[in-house]
């Protein structure tokens, strides 16, 4: 018999659609907390390719930028930067400087960087002189002191990009001629960005990681130096802890350069086996390898 009561589907309750949208709430946390270490991973695989790559454009003893450059008049170890490797004409630091000029300069932004310089062309007979790129692709720009990745994110100078150099025997160019600069780079110039948004850079440690007191060894070579140049990301946290200048506002070490400071600064935090010092920053050295000297003297 034919029923002419129609039945009426009935709809979910509030506590029923509550229940249903925290059960699929606590699915998604479970799957982000499973998913993000390995995406981190990842980031820091990602990182440390990076690395290779650019200490091979450095040191490659076939075609490397250091190879190409030593015994060029003027050349210096002690100069140099990431970007050496990425500008697209021999005449360095001058593409982009116009714009960026217009757009930037005014009254919080300075940019009073050195002219642009010219690098010797390859000469093929005596296999010295700038045959680059040496890196093709770049991937950004670097900063400026006060520009942030997001908008509640520090500045690049607060993570440590734009390091006070007061009172470091470092080369006049950057000590006084480069306002609004970074030993790391110059505001605009090409940059390979980490994982993170932050660009890679060159660390080469101060005379006063290898002097005993400020004014001593003075004659110190840019090679001793170099030989503990390293690539640096600024790892997960986004800061550069690996300490390098005394007077990083994101370094311990201030202004007391006693052995254990030097040590620290020429290992890039590394001291008996322990990386603390540098933070999670994710570091390759273009020469020596990542070990400790082993000092005793651990003042």
């Amino acid at each position: 018999m034919y029923s002419i009561f129609k039945f009426k589907p009935r709809g979910f309750t509030l506590v029923e659609l509550t229940l249903v949208v925290a059960v699929i709430s606590l699915i998604a946390m479970l799957a982000v907390s499973k998913i993000t270490p390995f995406v981190q991973k990842s980031k820091i695989i990602a990182a440390e390719n990076d690395l290779r790559v650019l200490v091979d454009a450095f040191m490659n003893l076939e075609s490397g930028y250091v190879k190409d450059m030593r015994g060029i008049p003027g050349f210096s170890l002690s100069n140099m930067r990431l970007s050496n490797l990425f500008v697209s004409t021999n005449v360095y630091g001058l593409v982009g400087y116009d714009r960026l000029e217009v757009e930037r300069l005014d009254d919080t932004q300075k940019l009073l960087c050195a002219p642009p310089e010219a690098f010797l062309r390859f000469d093929s007979s005596s296999m010295r002189g700038w045959r680059g790129p040496y890196i093709k692709n770049i991937s950004g720009v670097f900063p400026f002191a006060t520009d942030k990745r997001f908008a509640d994110d520090l500045t690049f100078e607060q993570r440590g990009f734009f390091p006070n150099l007061s009172g470091l025997r470092l080369p006049n160019d950057f000590l006084n001629r480069r306002e609004g600069c970074s030993i790391y780079g110059f505001p605009g110039e090409g940059v390979l960005i980490d994982p993170w948004g932050n660009p890679y850079v060159l660390q080469i440690p101060p005379p006063q990681a290898f002097a005993n007191g400020l004014t001593s060894n003075t004659n110190l070579s840019d090679e001793v130096r170099f030989n503990y140049a390293r690539v640096v990301s600024a790892g997960p946290n986004g800061r550069l802890d690996s300490p390098c200048f005394s007077a990083n506002t994101t370094n311990l070490w201030y202004t007391s350069w006693s052995e254990r400071s030097r040590r620290i600064s020429r290992q890039a935090g590394l001291i008996d086996g322990d990386y603390s010092a540098r933070g999670d920053d994710i570091v390759r050295f273009l020469i020596r390898n990542d070990v400790d000297e082993g000092e005793n003297n651990h003042k």
